[in-house]
Order: structure tokens, then sequence, then C-alpha cells
């Protein structure tokens, strides 16, 4: 089985390529999706973010192991709607807006590393970057009432430590998506080589 990432900032696109593969792929694929409603703190979170932010990044790293579909073994492909470590990035937007100290940083990133360790390594990433704007206007549109006051500095904030991270991904497993410019064939084409 390989096993692919699919990355991004917040609203870059995972979800919807998710959705795509999954239908092109049907019974040869199966994937985990991050769903931040299954996270019992992100109300609590957007409501109170430095009380709650630690809480709320610790639920996202338990929630791949609710239902650890990725120990599957009957199909070709699985997927990862946020790979497990890419969870650092957003804590570290959280530690350097003063919403977690250094110490629940680091007790984070323990945590992180040590799951890590535990799940099958990714074979192929795909990082979808999408310009900052795009991703405000996504995040205004998408409806979810908690995430309302995220704007344009939140989106380009955020994009920048996406960026930076996703120059630690080794270049021979890694599709860098550019916002449009691609096509489903491209991705097909990459995780099945």
């Amino acid at each position: 089985m390989k096993y692919i990432a699919l990355s991004g900032a917040v609203c870059a696109g995972k979800t919807t390529l998710l959705g795509r593969l999954m239908d092109a792929l049907g019974e040869r694929a199966a994937a985990h999706e991050e769903r931040p409603q299954d996270n019992p703190f992100i109300r609590d979170y957007y409501a109170d973010a430095r009380r709650w932010s630690f809480h709320a990044q610790a639920a996202f790293l338990s929630l791949y192991f609710e239902k650890p579909d990725w120990t599957r073994r009957d199909r070709e492909f699985f997927f990862f709607d946020r790979c497990l470590i890419e969870n650092l990035v957003i804590a570290r937007y959280r530690l350097l807006e003063g919403e977690l100290t250094n110490d629940e940083y680091a007790v984070l990133e323990r945590i992180a590393r040590g799951m890590e360790a535990l799940m099958p390594p990714i074979d192929r990433y795909i990082y979808l970057r999408c310009p900052a704007e795009t991703l405000a206007e996504r995040l205004r549109t998408r409806g979810l009432d908690y995430e309302g006051e995220l704007g344009l500095r939140y989106a380009e904030r955020l994009k920048a430590l996406y960026d930076d991270w996703a120059q630690t991904l080794p270049r021979e497993k890694t599709l860098v998506l550019d916002d449009g410019g691609w096509t489903l064939q491209d991705v097909l084409g990459f995780i099945d080589a």
C-alpha cells in the first residue's frame, strides 16, 4: 500500500482533492479525512484561543488513532487529508501567536514525533500551494461559524509557515500543486509512479 499525504494550509483544497481522488480510485483507495468538527475543543478554542489551544492541538493528534484506517492493507492507496506531523505547522502558528507556550509546543512535538514513529511512512506528499488571498476568501465562504474571525493576516502567516515546512519534504517524493495549475491526471500519474 502506498501512503500519500495531501498537505497544505487550511482551505488550500486538500479535502476537495481527496474527494476527487477517492471518486477516481474507488475501491483501490481509503483515507483519513481531517474533520475539525470531530475535535471536542474546536469551539472552545475559537472562543478562547489561549486557554484551549493546547487541548485542541492534542485532540487533532488523537483523531489519527480514533479509527486507524491507515492500518488496513486491503487497498492500493491510503490518503491522509493532512499528515500527522503537519499538525506541528499549525501548532507553530499557535506558538508564534502566543496561544501556546514553548513548553506546550515542546510537549505537542514530542507526542507528534512519537505517534509518527507508530504510523506508516509517507510514500508521496502532495503539497497544495495557494495564494493567501484565496485561502482567506475560502475561509470566509466555507461556512464554519467558528472560523468567522479568520482573515487575510491569518492566511498570510499560516501560508508562510506551510511554505517553509514544504521545503523540508523530500523532493523526490513531493508534488507541489499551485492553485489551479494542475489536473487530476497529473496527481494520479504521480501517485501511481
